[in-house]
């Protein structure tokens, strides 16, 4: 098939592991693929090729935007420079499909869609209305009214419940997330499960490849790791009030955080000083991937430390996954997703999701059972090569390919 992707977020492209994995999939599989991407930086090439020509990355301008139009778009879905980037690339390149990215384009490629007679995948990397919620937490009065109103969940929900159905298939990254949809009336044999896993094949960790500089950094620390982005839901708030008795505990122990940006650097380090563990906390900023697994494979412990929230309840990340394949003990909150893969791994540990309590008694037996922690290590290693490999996402993804293209063949 030739499968039209939409990649809508105002971000540059690539990364972004997710959809990376399922290119490489599909094109693997024999099949053909368009992305229609915005350009960033300003400068990016229109046209790539990859894959020896079977994968091409078409990017389209940054549309600016007046609040009066972020407004009229946040409510009617009605996207008219967007509207006619799609139309322009559907009558070009003329996909057999369109595989969109996040819940946000949906709506108009749906409406759009419809008149070429286009069947449409949705492919939800997360709980976006909920997510939306959880982003104002923790700001100012007058921003958080003004998110409220832009990105407003119940309107979300709407068209959520609104679109999803018009979909051919769904796609989404853990049962959790299924079991949402399902209660809009969606059968759930139109949801495939394609999660956020890794295998050899995507995250590479092999000796060879590992920074030696980076574990001389650490070899004196007992460090605990967090890799990834930042918000009100990572849990990097409930590790930071946990520190103080940790210190007391673990003397050397070294709080390590990859990949903030310099805004949340700085208001990550104003909380360590105000709790008086600024020199157990140590944040670095975006690595580049190569480098993830060696920051990794530094660590005695990995975190997942989600606060409660319906969003965290409803995904999973890619780096509880690296983490594993690395073969280091995990520790990850209660939020449904997390512990139902840690427990049935025994990968790790479980707290009390938004805890800090919890999750200092659960590191300080981390801390005292280094034997148990050897073995959380080989099993979460076992489990992610294994039942929890990328391999059998993949396998789905492209069995519903299969299957879409016979159905559009009879």
């Amino acid at each position: 098939m030739h499968i039209g992707m939409i990649y809508g977020s105002n971000t540059e492209f690539p990364p972004d592991i997710r959809v990376e994995k399922e290119m490489g999939a599909l094109c693997g599989a024999g099949h053909r693929l368009t992305i229609l991407a915005m350009r960033v930086p300003s400068d990016a090439p229109r046209e790539e090729h990859l894959y020896a020509g079977k994968i091409i990355i078409k990017r389209v301008p940054v549309t600016t935007m007046n609040l009066f139009t972020i407004l009229f778009e946040s409510f009617s879905f009605l996207e008219p420079a967007w509207s006619h980037n799609l139309k322009k690339f559907i009558k070009d390149n003329r996909p057999d499909v369109l595989h969109v990215h996040d819940l946000v384009k949906i709506p108009a490629v749906i409406r759009i869609a419809r008149r070429y007679g286009i069947p449409v995948i949705a492919d939800l990397h997360e709980n976006m209305p909920a997510a939306f919620k959880v982003s104002r937490v923790g700001h100012p009065t007058l921003k958080k009214l003004a998110k409220m109103i832009v990105y407003n969940e119940y309107v979300w929900r709407c068209h959520e419940r609104h679109s999803l159905p018009k979909c051919s298939r769904i796609l989404v990254v853990v049962p959790e997330a299924m079991e949402r949809l399902s209660s809009y009336g969606i059968s759930k044999d139109k949801i495939i499960i394609v999660s956020n896993t890794e295998d050899e094949t995507t995250f590479k960790r092999n000796s060879d490849q590992t920074d030696n500089n980076i574990i001389d950094a650490y070899k004196n620390y007992w460090t605990v790791t967090y890799i990834g982005g930042m918000g009100p839901h990572r849990g990097i708030d409930t590790t930071l009030k946990a520190l103080p008795r940790l210190t007391e505990i673990i003397p050397n122990i070294k709080f390590l955080i990859v990949g903030p940006s310099e805004k949340h650097r700085k208001k990550i380090y104003a909380e360590a000083l105000s709790l008086g563990i600024e020199n157990s906390v140590e944040i670095i900023g975006w690595q580049s991937f190569e480098k993830v697994s060696s920051y990794i494979m530094s660590s005695k412990i990995c975190l997942v430390p989600h606060n409660d929230f319906e969003h965290t309840n409803t995904t999973v990340p890619h780096k509880l996954f690296q983490y594993m394949i690395c073969q280091k003990p995990v520790l990850v909150s209660s939020c449904r997703p997390l512990k139902r893969i840690i427990e049935n791994t025994g990968a790790g540990l479980v707290f009390r999701a938004s805890d800090p309590i919890d999750l200092s008694s659960k590191i300080e037996y981390m801390y005292n059972h280094p034997q148990e922690l050897q073995q959380m290590g080989i099993k979460g290693e076992k489990a992610a090569l294994g039942k929890y490999a990328w391999r059998h996402d993949a396998s789905r993804l492209i069995n519903m390919y299969n299957q879409l293209d016979k159905e559009l063949s009879q």
